[in-house]
């Protein structure tokens, strides 16, 4: 096998690299889908970089592995820089999986002092599947540590949707999604992630971009709390959809919060029988979410309760990087 070409991505790449995705998929099954636009919708977020912050292996017209650095806007009070890797299954070798994690390392060393200098903690961060042995033991071999564990779960709505209306408490409105209240929502999003590990405020064009601007959100199958005077968000619950030809209807709960005042009153679980209700009426099968394992609702059973079932699980990892960044 003749040594890969590497260079940065190019969005004229996106095509080949949903290829190589595919190829990835079709052997480590962990519903990564994305496809051409997915991708160049990921690689116009806030914080990529493509010649700047991206590499891949070219062997032949395919590209046969990739990483992407993801710098964040804020460090509170560490800068955590994310990564997206794959390697085609026939390339994971050592000496390819060794390049790629050196390269990553550099190259978030090299972004994080252009956009923090050298008086900001630095973490690299990724996320492996069950399935992706051979990213998780490459990266217990540099020195990354297993820090976070997520449980994707699912409800079959054809089973367990609920049929009754919520019980609100009085004089709150649950309205959907609606352009005049994204103000509001990102305001009480960044109040209430405000001391979650690892989250920091975010800006309104990330925002954006990320969820409420994003093609895969669902407006009409996205739900807030209010006041009855609409002033104040109380509790929401955002949803997104990825379409795939052939497969049931997935509504994937991304993004739910409650004011850190009203937890313990049963604001968030009107809001998601609600959500759920409606997905079902809606034509969706499947309600599905990624729970944190540090989670006080996933660890006391709540999704349970409700006929969640896990049906993959996660694991974050972590490299401190600060004395070198």
């Amino acid at each position: 096998m003749s040594e890969p070409v590497w260079r940065p991505l190019e969005r004229a790449d996106a095509a080949r690299v949903a290829g190589l995705l595919a190829a990835c998929e079709r052997v480590d099954r962990t519903d990564d889908r994305r496809g051409e636009p997915d991708l160049l919708e990921d690689w116009a977020a806030s914080g990529i970089d493509l010649a700047g912050g991206t590499t891949s292996a070219w062997a032949g017209a395919g590209p046969v592995a990739y990483a992407v650095t993801r710098k964040r806007e804020h460090a509170d009070p560490v800068h955590e820089m994310t990564l997206d890797i794959a390697v085609h299954p026939a390339h994971r070798t050592p000496g390819t999986m060794a390049h790629l994690l050196a390269w990553c390392r550099r190259t978030a060393v090299r972004r994080h002092r252009e956009g923090f200098g050298d008086g900001t903690p630095l973490e690299l961060h990724v996320r492996t599947h069950s399935r992706q042995r051979w990213l998780a033991e490459p990266l217990d071999a540099v020195g990354y540590r297993r820090v976070r564990h997520y449980r994707g779960m699912r409800i079959d709505l054809a089973e367990h949707a609920p049929a009754v209306a919520p019980v609100l408490p009085p004089g709150a409105v649950l309205v959907p999604f609606d352009d005049r209240y994204d103000t509001l929502l990102l305001a009480a999003r960044n109040e209430i992630f405000a001391r979650n590990p690892g989250s920091v405020a975010m800006t309104a064009a990330t925002w954006r971009h990320s969820m409420t601007g994003s093609p895969y959100f669902r407006p009409e199958s996205s739900f807030l709390l209010l006041s009855a005077d609409a002033r104040e968000l109380l509790c929401y619950l955002l949803a997104t959809e990825l379409a795939a030809p052939g497969r049931e209807r997935e509504l994937y709960l991304a993004n739910a919060g409650t004011r850190p005042h009203l937890h313990g009153r049963g604001l968030y679980r009107a809001v998601f029988t609600h959500t759920l209700a409606r997905a079902k009426d809606d034509g969706y099968r499947w309600a599905v979410m990624d729970v944190d394992s540090t989670n006080a609702m996933a660890t006391a059973g709540f999704y349970e309760r409700l006929g969640a079932r896990t049906f993959r699980t996660w694991t974050g990892h972590a490299l401190d990087l600060t004395s070198s960044g």
